[in-house]
């Protein structure tokens, strides 16, 4: 987990000092929610679909198609849960045990898009990791909103990852030579995003669903281990800065 939160803290860093030294109407910045569709042997090994968020911090170059960022993806490929006695000399105290299946990506944009227009199609070219981890925590029973009492990933791998999409954005709002345009209130524009990304993943070991085997008191885990190719349909909104 403190490799996510590295990560998470340096995008968010980047995208300020971006913020910070870019004019006005040179930054995009996001939101999409996403489905992953795993691909090729990644596909017929974790058999499943997953979904997520991605956040991301675009800076446009003045006068120019082009522009730089980065993404961070938070996807999730299934959970399990059980319900176990908190200890062998406590049988009667029982709590909820639940593994999750995640997959975090961070990832350097290259994008290419018309600077204007209500319908703005582009391209992009990817390049970055896929971190995949299983987290398992110990919860209260009866109250989801509880803090999990212990939390731990016990099983985790990284990967290379590159590829390429495309999209449509399409503006919903423009502020452009607004009075109300202002430092305080710096969102330019709004579009809604529809984007798909291919992309190609490196080798990985992973668990999925089903995958951590408890018996008599022991665990084993079912590894699974193959390229990590998959597609990635996108639906957000983008704001304009």
């Amino acid at each position: 987990m403190k490799y996510i939160n590295t990560v998470l803290i340096t995008l968010i860093f980047s995208f300020f000092t971006l913020h910070h030294s870019a004019s006005a109407q040179e930054l995009d910045a996001g939101v999409n929610f996403q489905v992953v569709i795993p691909q090729n042997e990644f596909d017929e090994s974790i058999n499943r679909l997953g979904a997520g968020i991605n956040i991301f911090g675009l800076y446009r170059f003045p006068d120019s198609p082009f522009g730089l960022g980065l993404d961070f993806n938070f996807n999730n490929f299934g959970r399990d849960t059980r319900e176990e006695s908190i200890s062998s000399t406590i049988p009667d105290l029982k709590v909820r045990v639940e593994n999750e299946y995640n997959l975090v990506q961070g990832l350097m944009v290259a994008k290419f898009q018309p600077r204007d227009g209500i319908l703005r199609p582009y391209a992009e070219g990817l390049a970055g990791f896929n971190y995949f981890y299983t987290q398992t925590s110990i919860e209260n029973r009866g109250n989801l909103s509880d803090e999990p009492i212990a939390r731990d990933t016990n099983f985790e791998d990284w990967a290379f990852a590159w590829g390429g999409g495309g999209g449509m954005m399409i503006r919903v709002f423009d502020r452009r030579g607004s009075a109300n345009l202002t430092a305080e209130n710096p969102i330019a524009a709004g579009y809604i995003n529809l984007g798909v990304r291919y992309l190609n993943g490196s080798e990985a070991e992973y668990l999925r669903k089903g995958s951590i085997v408890i018996d008599n008191g022991s665990v084993t885990y079912e590894t699974l281990k193959s390229r990590t190719d998959m597609l990635i349909v996108q639906l957000g909104f983008i704001f304009r800065f």
